[in-house]
């Protein structure tokens, strides 16, 4: 019986010691072995590699010259996941792709473990389902090597679906410690440019936070009234008796919807974004104060000049250690302070190149902006006057760093605001001038958008404060016990909660034993009450629900991108259920892998003491407001960015 004939010569035409491909139309010298190679997108023998092939063709052409167990050289094009299509090797050089090596030793994996890592790539990436290039996808694409090349999925119809099962699982162990902490309800409002609004809701507790839904409403309506009806409708999905707190950004809109549902959730309450209401007043000091307004406004001319061009930027480096100064961000007013403490950290620095021959040299250095410049950093009293700002506003600062971030500081932010105004206060004593305007500023802010009355007894609840030598009982506190009786306490619970009130109070030592004495060092506040407080039942159910909630909806606010993304004009085009599932996955699986890296440090007390040790307060993608790249054109004193640099006119 005689050979068989090889089927892969019914892709090409052969000739006479050639064969000419079918799909390209290419002529190649060669045999049997050169047909696969050229149609199989394995780059090797000589050969090119067919960009034309039908994907099952070069499919079985990769397996045939043993693609799924030796090593291989190839690029990767793109899955047409969206259209439900299978892994697709090709040489496509017009995609610009990187090449990747698979490894010589494979081994077979898991169809599961290949399934999470497409689903994590494209969730995580913010991609189109048929952009598939980063590296990450050239890791995926690795992984189905090891697997096999017949591996296929459509992510429509599993992997997502099997993404939000994983995710379930995580909002589902989330959502059993709401009975004992209860959660905090942040909500924001995106829109496009369409006639449409997204409000979007998370719920967040120490162990995670979980994004509930988005709601989409027409621009023309009156949003707060749409608001309180779906905030309405999640505290009834969450469950009335889980729900601590809803904080608002200021706007009115989230004001009113607050008011009218503590009205109907009378064991709810609203607070005002702490880090919202600190940057206020940051901005406040810096628009009504003079004396800051000038010295930030003359820093930030030595930053924009120093930036401006790619010499004096090389002779700053050099003068400098080449520590980078901070640049201002439009709409972060804490980059304000965090630009003048990294320019007085070069202060030697800035004062010797201004004073160099190289910086003598240069033409733009005798005229305009760089006389004003070197005048500046020549300056004393511009020096110290930027000790002085430090010194000012490094508590306000500490505060903003507290609240601004992941984590349970219900317990933290009266005792840090206390500590920024005495910090005022005693500024005030030396000079009142200077001092006394800040003062009010901070009086008015402080009370009007950073404490709400429960914040003072939560100070006085954490052990940790009202065990330590400083530590001082006042009226506020004393109304704040008043304000949560009044509100929060079941009537039927309020004796027993007063009588343990006063029993924590009197720090008996059946309460403070030695260990509960050291765990005060070693645990959060609300950790302590879970394992110290057994003694107290009903103080610790009330104290632990109330040490559990944030002060600030910024840590959760910057997932709103995540949203963003997945609006965006390509997956528009999506079914709404598909839409409603990506979003929902995508969002809750950031939020996942976010909570498990911050779960032990959650566990951990936190130090005022050392807040302002390291404050690295930036938004970087709040930076893009206001670049500044150095430019070798000098025929203009004034860098162009999208910044406002009007303030100039008066400096200059």
């Amino acid at each position: 019986m005689g050979k068989k004939r090889d089927a892969f010569w019914d892709h090409v035409e052969q000739l006479q010691g050639h064969f000419m491909c079918k799909y390209c139309n290419l002529n190649y010298p060669g045999g049997i072995s050169r047909v696969k190679s050229h149609l199989s997108g394995v780059k090797g023998k000589d050969i090119e590699i067919c960009l034309k092939v039908p994907q099952e063709v070069q499919a079985a052409a990769f397996l045939a010259i043993g693609g799924s167990n030796k090593k291989i050289k190839t690029t990767v094009t793109p899955i047409d996941v969206e259209q439900g299509g299978s892994v697709n090797f090709s040489s496509a050089p017009s995609m610009g792709l990187q090449q990747s090596t698979m490894p010589e030793t494979i081994k077979k994996m898991d169809k599961s473990e290949v399934d999470k890592k497409l689903a994590k790539h494209i969730i995580l990436n913010n991609i189109s389902f048929n952009m598939v290039q980063t590296q990450s996808f050239i890791d995926f694409v690795i992984s189905v090597v090891e697997f096999g090349s017949t591996y296929y999925s459509t992510l429509r119809t599993k992997l997502i679906p099997d993404s939000k099962t994983e995710v379930e699982a995580y909002i589902g162990n989330v959502k059993k410690t709401w009975v004992a902490t209860g959660c905090t309800l942040m909500s924001d409002i995106w829109s496009d440019m369409k006639q449409r609004a997204f409000i979007n809701i998370i719920a967040y507790s120490p162990d995670g936070a979980v994004f509930m839904n988005s709601f989409e409403i027409s621009k023309d309506k009156k949003i707060g009234v749409y608001l309180k009806d779906i905030m309405s409708s999640v505290i009834e999905d969450i469950g009335p008796n889980h729900v601590v707190q809803f904080i608002t950004d200021n706007a009115s809109n989230f004001e009113s919807t607050g008011d009218m549902l503590i009205g109907n959730y009378p064991c709810m309450c609203k607070t005002r974004c702490a880090a919202h209401g600190i940057q206020l007043l940051l901005k406040d000091i810096y628009s009504e104060v003079l004396w800051i307004h000038d010295i930030i406004d003359n820093a930030k001319l030595i930053v924009t000049y120093l930036y401006k061009h790619t010499i004096i930027l090389s002779l700053m480096r050099d003068h400098t250690n080449h520590k980078e100064l901070k640049h201002p961000c439009a709409t972060r007013f804490a980059s304000n302070f965090l630009m003048v403490q990294s320019i007085l950290e070069v202060e030697d620095g800035l004062r010797l190149l201004v004073a160099s021959s190289e910086w003598r040299g240069l033409d733009y250095n005798k005229r305009g902006m760089g006389l004003k410049v070197a005048s500046i950093i020549q300056s004393v009293e511009f020096w110290s006057k930027e000790k002085e700002i430090i010194q000012t506003l490094e508590p306000l600062v500490s505060v903003l760093r507290l609240v601004d971030g992941d984590g349970s500081t219900a317990g933290y932010l009266y005792e840090a605001m206390e500590r920024a105004k005495e910090t005022i206060k005693q500024r005030c004593c030396i000079n009142q001038a200077n001092y006394m305007q800040i003062w009010e500023l901070f009086k008015k802010r402080r009370i009007e958008n950073v404490i709400h009355p429960i914040h003072a007894p939560a100070a006085f609840l954490n052990p940790a404060f009202m065990c330590s030598e400083d530590f001082r009982e006042n009226r506020e506190m004393k109304d704040g016990i008043d304000f949560m009786l009044g509100n929060f306490i079941i009537e039927e619970e309020k004796e027993d909660f007063i009588r343990e009130l006063q029993f924590y109070h009197m720090k008996t030592t059946t309460l403070f034993t030695n260990t509960t004495k050291t765990m005060l060092k070693t645990s959060d506040p609300r950790v302590w009450w879970d394992y110290c407080g057994d003694c107290l039942p009903v103080l610790q159910k009330y104290v632990i629900r109330r040490l559990s909630q944030p002060c600030s909806s910024s840590s959760c606010e910057r997932n709103w991108s995540a949203w963003e993304a997945a609006q965006i004009k390509k997956r528009n085009r999506l079914a709404p259920i598909m839409l409603d599932n990506l979003v929902y996955v995508r969002m809750n699986t950031m939020m996942m892998l976010k909570f498990k890296t911050l779960e032990a440090q959650d566990f951990e007390p936190i130090n005022l003491d050392k807040l302002s040790d390291d404050l690295e307060y930036v938004d970087h993608e709040e930076l893009e407001d206001y670049s500044l790249e150095p430019t070798d054109d000098v025929s203009s004193d004034i860098v162009t960015n999208n910044e406002d640099l009007s303030w100039l006119d008066g400096v200059i």
